[in-house]
């Protein structure tokens, strides 16, 4: 399913490509590209700054945390889109910079971040949601009676019989 994915996107990266370079000609659409990943940046910088500043007020209780929290993963995205080369990845990830964007995929960040950890406490045995279905494994084998013996040969038997003796892993002799 993620390769479908990736083939999507790529498809979609290049077809945006083909179709500036076709209206705007080859180096147009190179040096189009090359600027929209710089303002990208330049833009990453400025917005990156104020929410860093905000999520610092929301460590000192000055502000609620959660909206911060949003910006900083919405920022995280964006910040991964503009690092992918491409025109679409660099658009949506400039995009997603804006406060305005910002405000409106808060709700989605708080439904996928609720998700995500309703899913890991599942797994590790906090509460059952029914996220994350933990299935029983059955091995095929046989059982073996008889004493356990320790490898010095001391003859102590079972366990609980004393402390096992200390082995150090030996490395081959270098050359």
């Amino acid at each position: 399913m993620a390769l479908r994915w990736f083939a999507v996107y790529a498809l979609l990266e290049i077809a945006a490509f083909v179709a500036m370079a076709m209206t705007l000609g080859f180096p147009w659409a190179v040096l189009i590209t090359i600027g929209a990943g710089v303002l990208g940046f330049l833009t990453l910088r400025r917005q990156g700054r104020k929410v860093f500043g905000e999520l610092r007020r929301a460590a000192d209780n000055q502000v609620d945390p959660r909206e911060p929290l949003a910006d900083t993963a919405v920022v995280a995205a964006s910040t991964l889109l503009l690092v992918i080369p491409g025109v679409v990845s660099t658009a949506v990830g400039m995009l997603m910079l804006f406060p305005p964007t910002r405000k409106l995929l808060r709700p989605l960040v708080a439904v996928l971040a609720a998700r995500r950890a309703a899913t890991l406490m599942d797994r590790a045995g906090l509460y059952a949601t029914g996220t994350y279905r933990r299935t029983s494994v059955t091995v095929d084998g046989s059982v073996v009676d008889g004493a356990v013996v320790d490898a010095a040969g001391s003859g102590t038997q079972g366990p609980g019989a004393g402390p096992a003796p200390l082995i150090t892993p030996q490395l081959p002799p270098t050359r």
